[in-house]
């Protein structure tokens, strides 16, 4: 990476990092102990993670957690003990908003490889999240996982669905659209596998008459599962409107060849 393109990554991961925390302010719904369905506050970490590489992406998206945590500082007055207070900074911050750097790991990848890597990931993820919890040796979290099997049916028949629905339609897409969003939803599963974690660990004093594991997996699916699916889509939107692989991104979407690539002078 050259000098202005340094300059450049720094100006930009200033910028999207300044707007994903404006619109992470801006909340459609709020849940009590921490977590909402924002206006689209993922995807500029994402659109980050897709111009720029790993590390910069990765310090980019810690900010961003370690920003969404002074501004959830009150959420850990419901918790209490030292070790609470680090599993949620931890899992609810640092690591579940951290995941959001890996956002542009299909950024190579052809469409199609993009769509059946990222379909796999998730389906991998839910199984092994599964079999976890079914090891754990928790009777009562057993029981009810296995009284409740239709859901872990229902979220891998709607992975495999979406993948194939996907795959149908990538020609009316654009590449940058199907990269992005598809590193949004791996990355969006991996931030619920974080705050699930906190949940059955920190928050299942609040459970009432759930087990840990239901309760967390209610409410954490509640938000996330509804902002995944409006960054998908604002990120699909916008990359009709904006080229991403362009080194300005106010250059309209027309003809690939008129405009001057990112990357074009990177020697590395």
């Amino acid at each position: 990476m050259n000098r202005s393109q340094k300059i450049r990554s720094l100006a930009e991961g200033g910028l999207l990092l300044a707007l994903a925390v404006i619109l992470s302010i801006v909340t459609i719904f709020k849940m009590p102990f921490g977590g909402a369905v924002t206006l689209f506050s993922m995807l500029p970490i994402a659109i980050y993670a897709y111009r720029y590489r790993l590390p910069q992406a990765l310090i980019v998206s810690v900010l961003f957690g370690i920003i969404q945590l002074v501004i959830g500082l009150e959420n850990f007055s419901y918790v209490h003990g030292i070790g609470s207070y680090i599993m949620v900074a931890v899992f609810d911050y640092i690591l579940a908003f951290g995941v959001l750097g890996f956002s542009g790991m299909f950024k190579k990848a052809k469409k199609t490889t993009a769509i059946i890597c990222a379909g796999v990931l998730i389906l991998v993820t839910v199984i092994v999240f599964t079999l976890s919890l079914l090891s754990s040796g928790d009777t009562d979290m057993i029981a009810e996982l296995k009284s409740r099997w239709w859901l872990v049916a229902a979220e891998a028949g709607i992975t495999i669905l979406l993948t194939v629905l996907a795959l149908v339609f990538q020609k009316k897409a654009t590449a940058a659209s199907i990269t992005i969003a598809s590193g949004i939803a791996v990355t969006g599963v991996l931030r619920f596998v974080c705050h699930f974690i906190s949940g059955v660990t920190v928050w299942s004093e609040y459970a009432a008459d759930k087990t840990a594991v239901m309760y967390s997996l209610y409410y954490n699916l509640s938000y996330l599962l509804p902002e995944i699916i409006l960054s998908i889509m604002m990120a699909a939107i916008l990359s009709n409107l904006l080229n991403f692989d362009a080194e300005t991104m106010d250059v309209i979407w027309k003809d690939d060849s008129k405009v001057k690539k990112l990357w074009d002078d990177d020697e590395e």
